[in-house]
């Protein structure tokens, strides 16, 4: 490879870098990222820096595989906002847990710490006597709550299996992604629309 066309290369390469440490969004930081490290690892062949040429194609399969992911997450995102507030997007980033019927899921006024989706079994609400089941996100609102405490009772009707996401994956999911953000006001704010309609009827 010519010397000009080397240093062309090396040019980017720093470039691709140096966005990548500026990005402040996960998406264009990764997208970056893979750029910069299929560059470094052209740049380093031509010249001969094995060591930095490993080092890079170490990172192209690891930040490729994390900007799939966010993809995938951005596209279940926009899906579910075309469709019913569905939060089965999230599924990929819980963890499950199981409860025994007559169990408490949340109790009121305890400090909020996690979010649960019901994959299976009924719970029902205490104070207003609605029972829901699977496909149901519980307990998203605490993340919002100014005191974060829990502000009703959530009690297992039959044996329940949910997939939990704790609040610092929210926020995490939040600050990697804006557009997760977005989505989550949206499904606060559907459900705080129904529960207006309940109290008016």
């Amino acid at each position: 490879m010519r010397p000009y066309s080397t240093e062309v290369i090396g040019i980017a390469t720093a470039g691709a870098s140096l966005y990548a440490a500026y990005a402040k969004t996960m998406m264009p930081l990764r997208m970056a990222a893979v750029v910069a490290n299929c560059l470094g690892m052209l740049y380093c062949w031509s010249e001969a820096i094995y060591s930095i040429f490993l080092l890079n194609a170490a990172l192209l399969p690891l930040n490729a595989i994390r900007l799939y992911s966010m993809q995938k997450l951005i596209r279940g995102i926009d899906a579910a906002i075309k469709s019913d507030l569905s939060a089965d997007w999230l599924l990929p980033y819980m963890r499950p847990k199981r409860f025994k019927a007559g169990e408490n899921m949340m109790a009121r006024g305890e400090y909020a710490t996690a979010a649960y989706y019901i994959v299976s079994g009924e719970i029902e609400i205490v104070e207003t006597g609605e029972t829901f089941g699977k496909g149901t996100l519980l307990g998203e609102i605490g993340l919002f709550a100014p005191d974060g405490r829990r502000m009703m009772t959530v009690r297992c009707k039959t044996h329940v299996q949910t997939a939990l996401i704790d609040y610092d994956r929210f926020k995490e999911l939040y600050f990697q992604n804006p557009q997760f953000g977005f989505h989550l006001i949206h499904l606060v704010v559907a459900r705080l629309q129904g529960g207006e309609q309940i109290a008016r009827h």
